[in-house]
């Protein structure tokens, strides 16, 4: 199965080059097909004014992922629930680079503080959030939104879905592990992160 950008039964794609960002507004802010599927880390930083920033890149799905998957699709109860209550998005500002066999372990300097559930009904397909310039039909996607005063960070570089809830700690298991480029959140700032999964034929 991949889960990388565009998910393939049974089979993997994970590189993490063309990540990008844009500085758009709500008027020109780009669509689905404008940008590569691959790229399916969709990040929307939105100032205090308005203004709207989209960045986007590539995650892998560990090994705990593939079987979080492969557990859904035929109804078992999975071994690490990510969209469970223990399920938190969580950013860091260490380098890394995701890896299949990733845990929290590899999670670099992360920004505790960001730490945080997953949206409520979510994880869906068909996202009809008009951010998500990532969202289909055939796409699962996960979304952790922070306001103003949920936390401020320099130097976010990447993150991560984990199920260690408010207390992970070394080997906690990830769904996902990305990395982004640099960017800055202030008390300004409100953020929302997309994880698209896409299943893609057989």
């Amino acid at each position: 199965m991949e889960v990388c950008g565009l998910i393939k039964i049974f089979i993997y794609h994970n590189t993490f080059t063309n990540i990008i960002m844009l500085h758009l507004t709500e008027s020109n802010k780009p669509v689905g097909n404008q940008i590569n599927q691959d790229l399916n880390i969709c990040i929307v930083k939105e100032s205090i004014n308005g203004d709207k920033t989209w960045y986007y890149a590539k995650n892998i799905v560990t090994d705990d992922g593939d079987l979080f998957y492969a557990q859904q699709s035929i109804g078992e109860t999975p071994t690490s629930d990510f969209d469970g209550a223990s399920g938190r998005m969580e950013l860091r500002t260490g380098s890394a680079t995701p890896a299949k066999s990733d845990t929290y372990t590899s999670v670099t300097t992360p920004v505790t503080a960001s730490r945080k559930i997953i949206d409520s009904t979510y994880p869906k397909t068909n996202d009809g959030d008009s951010d998500n310039t990532g969202a289909g039909t055939d796409i699962v996607t996960w979304r952790t939104s922070w306001t103003t005063s949920d936390f401020s960070a320099t130097a976010i570089i990447g993150g991560c879905i984990h199920v260690g809830a408010a207390s992970p700690v070394s080997g906690t298991k990830l769904l996902t592990h990305f990395s982004i480029t640099s960017f800055d959140k202030t008390t300004s700032d409100t953020l929302k992160i997309f994880v698209n999964h896409t299943f893609n034929g057989v």
